[in-house]
């Protein structure tokens, strides 16, 4: 239950104000625990959140790997990935900037690492269905998947930004699910003829 709580204050927080303004004692307080307790369950507020992407990723994890697991052919599975991403980071935009803006923040590489490895778990799901149609001579052999999947991600992450929203975007797409509908078109797409023989 103090775990809950402290997740559950910590995320808000880094959403509003970012990792590195959020004070440990602003966490406690939010989560109406001693500041011993965050040192006593997490040992830090970067193991805080190292924990909460890992908890986070997990869950998206488990989506993915039925996806991958399913009899749909390679083209239906990567169309119900892109999808359940697309799904995760609009019902949660705040908490994929933030982390997105810590990945971004070259100062603190340890966490970085830490972070980054349950995301790039997430990654290998796409990986492997891409592999998968390749095996299969469904997908072409002779493209970049790193660059792909950057692609894919780059995308998702630039468009529910909401800078980017705000002052590019016509009125009409700042309607989430009007952009969410036409990002997930496009992406299908985008894919299918990148991909596709």
């Amino acid at each position: 239950m103090t775990r809950e709580k402290i997740f559950t204050a910590a995320q808000e927080l880094f959403q509003q104000k970012g990792f590195e303004p959020t004070t440990v004692r602003e966490i406690a307080n939010l989560a109406g625990v001693n500041v011993a307790l965050i040192n006593y369950h997490f040992g830090s507020k970067e193991q805080l959140l190292a924990e909460l992407v890992e908890q986070t990723t997990e869950q998206t994890l488990l989506l993915l790997s039925d996806i991958s697991k399913s009899a749909a052919s390679p083209i239906e599975k990567l169309n119900q990935m892109l999808a359940l991403f697309i799904e995760k980071i609009f019902s949660n935009k705040s908490y994929y900037q933030m982390i997105h803006r810590e990945l971004s923040t070259p100062q603190r590489p340890e966490l970085n690492d830490q972070i980054g490895k349950p995301l790039k778990k997430n990654r290998n799901e796409m990986l492997k269905i891409i592999e998968e149609g390749q095996k299969k001579k469904v997908f072409r052999k002779d493209i970049d998947i790193d660059l792909t999947i950057s692609t894919v991600f780059g995308l998702m992450y630039q468009t529910t930004h909401i800078a980017f929203k705000s002052k590019v975007y016509d009125k009409d797409l700042r309607d989430d699910e009007i952009l969410k509908a036409r990002l997930l078109k496009h992406l299908q797409e985008l894919m299918k003829n990148h991909l596709v023989r």
